[in-house]
């Protein structure tokens, strides 16, 4: 079987780097929590986010901590025989310049310095990431994709890509008959291995 898994908002709590960092940055409590940008987290202009991701977004990606059991629920899926696919979308990181080739090498770096280790890697653009990962899942094979952002979740299901949407603040009024919410990395392995391992007839 293969699982294709997002970076940010599922590897990672985005949620709370853009609710800590943009707090210390505007000097002021979300406006709107539930939103998915610093922009519309805090309503500020795209300026103003942009400002602050030149200050801080590196360092979200070169030091922000995995999510619990990640690294070891990823090692478990890997060693049960499932094939893994990182599909994500950053800032930068399809762009054919210094600043892309930046991008992509943090992020190889972040992985490698946590010990995560996917099949493939797949880089999507941010201005045509529903496509992307979709076109990505339907190349790959991938029959699950563990995800974050809400357009996304909604555009694979709808192309029937089966989505296990982590839960975060941004993502609660996501409601569609083939995706479901998880809360925890152990929760996503307990419901593949249960919903699933026939397939490889793993031992429990």
């Amino acid at each position: 079987m293969k699982i294709g898994i997002d970076c940010d908002g599922v590897l990672t709590d985005l949620a709370s780097y853009m609710y800590s960092y943009g707090e210390k940055y505007f000097k002021y409590k979300p406006v709107n929590p539930e939103g998915c940008t610093i922009t519309d987290i805090f309503a500020c202009t795209e300026k103003d986010e942009f400002r602050f991701g030149m200050k801080y977004f590196f360092y979200y990606c070169k030091n922000w901590s995995p999510r619990e059991n990640a690294v070891d629920v990823i090692s478990k899926l890997k060693a049960d025989g499932y094939s893994l696919y990182q599909i994500t979308a950053r800032k930068f990181i399809t762009k054919n310049n210094p600043l892309g080739w930046y991008s992509k090498w943090i992020h190889r770096a972040w992985m490698k310095k946590h010990e995560f280790t996917f099949d493939e890697v797949h880089y999507c653009a941010e201005s045509t990431v529903c496509e992307d990962k979709l076109n990505a899942c339907k190349r790959l094979g991938v029959e699950i994709m563990i995800e974050d952002t809400p357009d996304v979740a909604v555009y694979l299901a709808e192309n029937h890509i089966n989505v296990l949407l982590f839960d975060a603040p941004y993502n609660r009024n996501i409601n569609f008959y083939n995706i479901k919410r998880v809360y925890s990395w152990k929760e996503i392995y307990e419901y593949i291995l249960s919903t699933y391992s026939y397939s490889f007839n793993i031992q429990k």
